[in-house]
């Protein structure tokens, strides 16, 4: 477990295991596409251990006082027949970085891109 410095990420020293500044941004870059998409009424999908959910916003947030950065996908859950349940299905998709890449629940992301005609 890391020892805790307020406000140390201020200080631009990139740790060991951290994403570089050009991942971070194909990321940024990738949720603004998503959003972009959404927000011109296509829909996009994405597939995570099997599972198919319709992303609802692409969502960034870097804490204040740890400067420790979060990214998630905010989506539904569309596939198991989840229009039988009566429970809300909306679901925030962490994403994380580790060395091979960019994952959510430990499976890489795979987007099914639909065309609306």
């Amino acid at each position: 477990m890391p020892h805790y410095e307020p406000e140390a990420w201020r200080d631009g020293q990139q740790k060991a295991g951290d994403p570089t500044v050009r991942e971070q941004c194909r990321l940024l870059d990738l949720l603004g596409r998503i959003n972009y998409r959404i927000l011109s009424g296509n829909r996009v999908y994405v597939e995570v251990g099997g599972v198919v959910y319709k992303t609802l916003y692409g969502g960034y947030w870097r804490s204040v006082f740890t400067g420790i950065e979060h990214y998630l996908l905010h989506c539904e859950q569309v596939s198991c027949a989840v229009w039988k349940e009566e429970n809300t299905t909306a679901v925030d998709l962490p994403i994380d970085y580790s060395n091979g890449g960019w994952t959510t629940r430990g499976h890489s992301l795979s987007f099914i891109l639909n065309r609306d005609q």
